[in-house]
């Protein structure tokens, strides 16, 4: 236990020391998130803060595996896996980098996750099996490669998504980090609890800096690294998981991110738009339409994330009949809130074909 409050406390460290040198040399070289007729913020924003978030993560990890203890050796049982960890998820850092400071086309961006993707699959984490808490495995076969490698990018990007208020993408992570960890820690899984209290410690950080009103965003750098590490951690500790829930707890855990990502394609596919096209029909801008201010919207989304994390765990300790009660629950809930928001009413989605994409509330 005291080398993840060691792991936790060096993360939060280093990445509540690095974000304020971070925001200083973007706001002197430019690297800014600037006003224009498609934003709110009062001031350009540093955009690069994600790299604090990276930064803290590997450093910490670096420092704890030079030190010759269980620790350690764990990083260097699998080195395959942490490999893979390490090296796919500094090139979705660098591509999201990459994308901060010049740009990069969707898809460019698709073909580069795809890639990665499916080194990680190489490398041992895949999704062979899905969930059926009502029966026997559903075994893959074939079918393994694409699953993982959708759920890989998908993941990705839904954190990136979602990234449209001060605090809510980092705040989003937290939570799935957090739940990723207590079910590893449940498991025993060392290595995994390890990972994922480091990771929780950079972000927390980072946060300090990012809720509202943020003085820096995360921008690409820092989303779509997020998106990739809980994607491929969650298939790692699904795969060590012995019920037949286990690969749906890291799909509740992620429920949000998963939630607004799959109503932003049906939306843009019900409207003829092109799939990576903005708009201002996510969750949070409907939350804001309905009056909550930018705090709120935000602590109203932490709340869903607080839910979909109990879900989660619920599913863990459940028999067959309980995981019916609790996914009849979570299924009650996302409809109430889908109603809510305006989702299902038709009326919305001709309205939402003839506006044009507008700000992102910042």
């Amino acid at each position: 236990m005291l080398t993840y409050v060691v792991a936790f406390g060096l993360a939060f460290a280093i990445a509540t020391g690095l974000t304020p040198v971070i925001r200083r040399l973007a706001l002197r070289y430019g690297l800014v998130d600037p006003r224009s007729s498609r934003k709110v913020h009062s001031r350009p924003i540093p955009r690069v803060g994600g790299i604090a978030i990276v930064i803290g993560f590997y450093a910490s990890l670096v420092g704890l595996s030079l030190f010759h203890n269980q620790v350690s050796s764990l990083l260097h049982a699998d080195r395959l896996l942490v490999a893979g960890l390490f090296g796919c998820g500094i090139v979705i850092a660098l591509l999201g980098l990459y994308d901060d400071l010049r740009g990069v086309s969707a898809r460019t961006k698709f073909v580069a996750q795809l890639c990665v993707a499916l080194a990680m699959y190489a490398l041992g984490c895949k999704v062979l099996a899905v969930t059926n808490p009502f029966g026997s495995m559903i075994y893959l076969g074939a079918v393994a490669v694409p699953f993982t490698v959708i759920w890989i990018v998908g993941v990705t990007n839904a954190l990136n998504l979602i990234d449209g208020l001060d605090g809510l993408a980092s705040g989003v992570a937290f939570f799935a980090v957090a739940t990723n960890f207590l079910v590893a820690f449940t498991r025993s899984d060392v290595l995994m609890s390890l990972l994922m209290v480091t990771l929780a410690g950079a972000i927390l950080g980072f946060l300090l800096f990012n809720f509202n009103p943020a003085s820096i965003f995360m921008g690409d750098t820092g989303s779509m690294f997020l998106g990739f590490v809980l994607a491929t951690s969650s298939i790692i500790t699904a795969q060590k998981g012995a019920t037949a829930v286990a690969m749906l707890v890291p799909i509740l855990a992620l429920g949000l991110p998963i939630m607004d990502t799959l109503l932003a394609m049906v939306r843009r596919f019900v409207t003829g738009r092109p799939l990576f096209s903005a708009d201002n029909e996510h969750i949070h801008h409907k939350l804001m339409k309905l009056g909550y201010t930018h705090r709120r919207a935000v602590l109203a989304m932490y709340c869903m994330c607080v839910f979909f994390t109990l879900a989660a765990l619920g599913l863990m300790f459940a028999t067959a009949p309980q995981a019916a009660v609790i996914l009849a629950a979570v299924g009650a809930m996302v409809f109430v809130l889908m109603r809510r928001l305006g989702y299902l009413y038709q009326r919305a989605a001709q309205e939402n074909r003839d506006a044009a994409p507008v700000a992102e509330y910042r």
